[in-house]
């Protein structure tokens, strides 16, 4: 039996069958790729909607969005230089934070981006998104960060019984939980990331590489 399949084989037409065959199955293949690959849609963009903070330049030739965690060392590593780029491109670059807390590691990120939104609510997320990364060693670890953080409301002379009250409400926690749920939609797995005119960049590592994205991408826009 083996003898005759090795014999019927050697046919000519045979070999054309085998061939017409893998060709069947390649294009089938192609096909389930291709189908995949569209259901899986374009790579989503970051929009600026009316709910963002945004510092700096307002409707910018140029967006800068962060998705950050107040307790993450990495993005208060990165804070300075953010501000640096956003002093050095006052008319051109917009800049928007959205929250992105990893409550995995880092107990009290939840907390401080609700204490930044409470914030907001009087008009000062900047002023509390800036003294949460300045002074995140103070609150970061520690089991009394809440106690610490109203000490900041007071401070910035926030209405402190209103910012009790919005610090707890489900409306801000909504938001925040939205932003997250957005990031991950977006393949955000850790922090900073930032989107460039929408779509996700790499870290620059020094303000001359920063600065030169942030240039080039003004140019590019009309």
């Amino acid at each position: 039996m083996k003898k005759h399949v090795k014999k019927l084989l050697s046919y000519p037409y045979a070999k054309t069958g085998l061939i017409f065959l893998g060709l069947i199955v390649a294009l089938f293949a192609y096909y389930f790729y291709a189908m995949s690959t569209t259901a899986q849609g374009p790579v989503p963009v970051v929009e600026v909607t009316a709910t963002d903070h945004v510092r700096g330049a307002q409707g910018g030739k140029v967006t800068l969005v962060e998705f950050g965690d107040f307790q993450c060392p990495a993005c208060a590593a990165y804070e300075p230089l953010v501000r640096q780029i956003v002093a050095a491109n006052p008319d051109t670059l917009s800049f928007v934070f959205r929250h992105f807390p990893l409550t995995a590691i880092h107990r009290n990120a939840l907390l401080a981006a609700k204490a930044s939104e409470a914030a907001a609510l009087q008009g000062k997320f900047w002023e509390m998104h800036d003294v949460l990364y300045d002074r995140q060693k103070e609150w970061g670890e520690t089991l009394n960060a809440r106690e610490i953080i109203l000490g900041y409301a007071t401070e910035l002379g926030l209405d402190m019984q209103k910012f009790s009250v919005d610090i707890d409400s489900s409306a801000i926690e909504d938001k925040i939980v939205a932003e997250y749920r957005e990031g991950s939609q977006l393949k955000v797995q850790g922090t900073p990331t930032f989107f460039l005119n929408g779509k996700m960049i790499e870290s620059p590592q020094s303000f001359e590489a920063f600065d030169k994205l942030i240039k080039e991408a003004a140019a590019n826009t009309q």
